[in-house]
């Protein structure tokens, strides 16, 4: 921005911060979310830093009843619009990701998942670095929104 407005800078949302005071987004879904930075004056607690400071519920993983491998519930209440997690790997180029895409798919598991955001130019492979959220599964019934 031009000007930061209070010592922060919500970057391209359109001078709107994702989120609202208790941290929960506020922005359309499917939307980027540009959160302040080590270029901006504010400090560690400055509301526009949710995902940096990661996980903050009890997430247990889980082999799933019906079969189909292992998923992720929570052990308490989340709020609805609050951040849970990020999706944790390496990032390459969709080529690659096309490449390792015809392996994991012979093996059975793949943890590819596209940002396609402006473009379809990279992607994140949590198959061999990630987080928690590795394993969480595509859903006919989804409770999480992709930001």
């Amino acid at each position: 921005l031009a000007e930061a407005a209070g010592g922060c800078c919500p970057g391209a949302s359109r001078n709107k911060f994702a989120y609202n005071e208790a941290g929960q987004v506020r922005i359309r879904a499917g939307l980027p979310i540009y959160e302040c930075n080590s270029r901006c004056r504010c400090g560690s607690e400055c509301p526009n830093r949710v995902v940096q400071k990661g996980i903050r519920y009890d997430l247990c993983i889980f082999r799933t009843g019906n079969g189909r491998g292992w998923g992720v519930r929570t052990l308490e209440r989340i709020r609805k619009n609050s951040f849970v997690m990020e999706y944790v790997g390496e990032i390459i180029t969709s080529e690659e990701a096309e490449r390792r895409g015809q392996v994991y798919d012979r093996q059975g598991a793949t943890y590819l998942f596209d940002l396609d955001y402006v473009e379809d130019v990279y992607t994140v492979d949590a198959a061999h670095y990630g987080n928690i959220s590795h394993f969480v599964n595509h859903s006919c019934d989804p409770n999480l929104q992709v930001y």
